[in-house]
């Protein structure tokens, strides 16, 4: 039972008035805007701001919270802060207003207390770097204790690689036995928080009708079940869970049900059912560009795609230049020219990212002089703006973008623009008017403040020649939100990709987030995604995600472990690992982003097949020879990679090129120009292309592999087993990674029909007996079977 105070109980009773007078129906109001994300709790206390959530928090009459915490709401009404934690590993809290209730999930917090203890040898400086610190040394500060070195953080339960630093130089923990390869020849300790073997319950989707939904859980009795931001009543049948849709839903086009259970164990999986018009969505059909979660997406550096307007093309007139380093004059028409002959469409291609396109400089910058090769760079790249408004001529022009928009719309296609908020080039207006808005380059002990991307994570410089803005002035945020405004404004575009997102203030992606709502959809009714870029631990990016700032992320760990997996040879226990963690901290039906490389990594081809040694320094590869062809096995190493990403939760954000297998070493060598032409791809550039377009088409085709939840059923070193599953439609992924053919056996899931199960890659048989099946993959393969 939950505790009510008398304000509580008085505004419940209005709610209970409000909602017995609506029949079936739901009181639904609209403070806020798309699904509100859980809350996590903190270790003790938790602030919460209610912006991020509500769209005029003065309409909050009161707040019930479980019996176990205590809350204090701000005079203002725009913070919460919560004391205390569950008892549970998840409950709701209720937000009264005087039209609705809102209901917001919370998650326990599952944070312990962790020394890190080394005996002192004499040492002058111990420290620590691995995932819980994002691999910074300098986040925590360690103590000699009598004759140990020792430090103290508080982690969420789960796995964590990590070395110590002492005196300046690396060292495994030579009390800790426990170690995981680094996928680059060297070895990491390996740190586990709680009991991570722990089985937490399944919560699976059953059955529906046009009045109701099923759900399969292991704890029915806990099963917490919203409409959009509404809990739902319950009714319970054996390990059945039945909620009634509201009936007065079906004037709303797009909603959703989203489902959680638990056990004293944990949380199980997040389940999420779409609905159009009240009645749930049957067929990807029913989906539209609204639809993030249906993006199949393709990354362009848009200088390195394809010319469509030679008349634009311009390069830098400057000899120290290197050809590589200059501009090769891809535009935005090329890009429109490629919808319109029907190339993304032939990849299954629905969502695109574009590299930034305000105007960048006439003239040279920075350098590179290593390996006998010296060359200055021009910003074909387009991130090192000297406007935030102008587009650059040498990319097109406004009427240009605006065709480009229309087009891709008109064929079903999302485009998302590359912003970049946290530096500027010096000269761009901004800096040269408020040369105070820049941080301080050099820091106090003298060392010029750049690259030093954890150190000085809020800070640093990229170079010299671009001043990172403190956004710790309002300022600042005003003026750099109102310049990312104008563009979704002035421009019909879907989303933002943001550059550099963990070395900008919170608040910043607050306003910003703020004003899009306020300004876009809120007024016109059209969706704008967020997807940021961080690198770092999962708890970090996790910081930026929530329903005040950013839809989605990169998940760089997750390919850095699907990169070992598959291009590394090491074991498929690590890549489910991975997956793990990233439901854990992002959801089982997480928007982040599942990328096959991108601008400012080698190419994952290259590094598999061992053109490019993950040992060496991949830009100086390619500077200083050529990076051949790729050897045959490490296309099919691609093709698993990339099923792997249109086949997992998330979004796939695929590079220029990976769908063929593009080579290249470090920047600009990665950067090559596109090749669309069957005359200009090899046979197994071209055998690549067709399945990816086969594996697009399925992710594109099949609800389960859009919103179906997750199950493991075989990992091993070379074999790797899973199904989505959405209602009765089922999809199942068997990868083969080893030198042999390989006899695969498995048992299904319950309460599924495998009668119509067809493969789409092997042509080798499989058989189901008594629930069980059996299948041959030869080596170096991958299925997927579908119902």
């Amino acid at each position: 039972m939950k505790k009510l105070s008398l304000v509580n109980v008085l505004s419940f009773l209005v709610v209970a008035v409000l909602i017995s007078c609506s029949g079936s129906g739901i009181k639904y109001g609209d403070q806020i805007l798309g699904l509100g994300s859980p809350i996590n709790l903190q270790h003790k206390s938790t602030k919460i701001i209610l912006e991020d959530y509500f769209m005029d928090t003065q309409r909050i009459d009161s707040v019930q919270v479980p019996e176990e915490l205590t809350h204090s709401l701000s005079q203002d009404k725009k913070e919460l802060v919560l004391n205390g934690d569950l008892s549970s590993p998840i409950d709701v809290i209720t937000f009264y207003t005087k039209d609705a209730t809102y209901d917001l999930l919370l998650k326990k917090s599952t944070k312990q207390q962790v020394t890190f203890s080394l005996l002192d040898q004499g040492y002058r400086k111990v420290q620590v770097k691995g995932e819980m610190n994002s691999w910074d040394p300098t986040s925590i500060e360690f103590t000699k204790n009598g004759d140990r070195w020792e430090a103290t953080m508080l982690l969420n339960e789960g796995m964590y690689q990590y070395l110590y630093v002492v005196d300046g130089r690396e060292k495994q923990d030579p009390e800790n036995e426990e170690t995981v390869s680094n996928g680059m020849g060297g070895y990491n300790n390996l740190l586990r928080v709680g009991d991570i073997q722990k089985e937490n319950p399944i919560l699976a989707t059953s059955d529906y009708s046009s009045s109701k939904v099923v759900f399969a859980s292991d704890t029915p009795e806990n099963t917490i079940v919203f409409w959009e931001n509404h809990r739902l009543e319950t009714e319970i049948s054996g390990n059945q869970v039945e909620v009634k849709l509201p009936g007065n839903i079906g004037s709303k086009e797009r909603t959703h049900i989203r489902a959680w259970t638990y056990n004293q164990s944990g949380i199980s999986n997040d389940v999420l059912i779409p609905l159009q018009n009240g009645k749930v969505v049957k067929n990807p059909d029913q989906l539209v560009r609204n639809d993030a979660r249906s993006w199949n997406m393709y990354f362009i550096l848009i200088d390195r795609f394809k010319d469509g307007n030679p008349s634009n093309t311009r390069l830098i007139d400057d000899p120290e230049i290197h050809p590589k380093a200059n501009y090769y004059g891809g535009d935005l028409a090329g890009i429109t020219q490629s919808i319109k002959n029907g190339y993304f469409k032939k990849i299954g291609v629905n969502a695109l990212w574009l590299s930034p396109i305000s105007q960048n400089p006439e003239t040279a910058y920075g350098l590179w002089d290593k390996g006998g090769v010296t060359t200055k760079f021009s910003g074909y790249h387009g991130y090192w703006p000297i406007s935030s408004s102008k587009v650059d001529d040498r990319f097109g022009t406004d009427a240009e973008l605006k065709e480009l928009l229309k087009i891709a719309h008109e064929n079903g296609m999302a485009i998302i623009l590359d912003y970049v908020a946290n530096h500027v080039h010096e000269d761009h207006p901004v800096i040269k008017r408020n040369p105070d808005w820049a941080t301080d380059l050099y820091l106090p002990d003298g060392r010029m403040n750049t690259e030093l991307w954890d150190e000085q994570r809020l800070t640093t410089w990229f170079d010299t020649f671009m001043p990172s803005l403190d956004f710790s002035k309002q300022e600042v945020i005003d003026v750099m939100t109102d310049s990312a405004l104008f563009w979704v404004k002035e421009y019909e575009l879907d989303g933002f990709r943001h550059d550099a997102t963990k070395h900008i203030q919170l608040e910043f992606w607050r306003t910003l987030t703020r004003k899009i709502k306020e300004e876009v959809i809120a007024k016109e009714g059209r969706n704008v995604f967020q997807v940021g870029e961080t690198y770092g631990s999962p708890e970090l990016i996790a910081s930026y995600i929530n329903s005040g700032m950013l839809d989605s992320q990169f998940d760089f760990n997750m390919f850095n472990a699907a990169s070992n997996a598959f291009g590394q040879n090491l074991s498929f226990q690590g890549l489910q690992d991975q997956l793990e963690q990233s439901f854990k901290y992002y959801g089982n039906h997480n928007m982040m982003g599942n990328i096959s490389g991108n601008h400012d990594q080698p190419r994952f081809i290259s590094l598999t097949s061992g053109e490019v040694s993950r040992s060496e320094d991949a830009k100086l590869a390619g500077w200083t020879r050529e990076i051949g062809i790729p050897k045959p096995f490490a296309y099919q190493r691609l093709n698993m990679l990339n099923a792997f990403n249109l086949t997992i939760p998330g979004i796939p954000v695929t590079y220029t090129g990976d769908e063929f297998g593009s080579p290249g070493a470090g920047d600009p060598d990665n950067r090559r120009w596109m090749r669309f032409e069957e005359s200009e791809l090899s046979e197994l550039e071209l055998s690549n292309r067709n399945t990816y377009s086969t594996l697009s088409a399925l992710r594109n085709g099949n609800m389960e592999l859009l919103y179906g939840d997750f199950r493991f059923h075989v990992v091993e070193d070379d074999i790797l087993v899973y199904s989505r599953a959405y209602f009765d439609q089922q999809s199942i992924i068997i990868f083969n990674k080893s030198d042999a053919e390989q006899e695969i056996t498995f048992d299904l899931r319950e309460g599924i029909s495998y009668q119509n199960l067809s493969s789409h890659f092997e042509t080798s048989d499989f058989e189901i007996n008594n629930g069980t099946l059996t299948i041959t993959l030869s080596p170096e393969t991958f299925e997927i079977l579908t119902n």
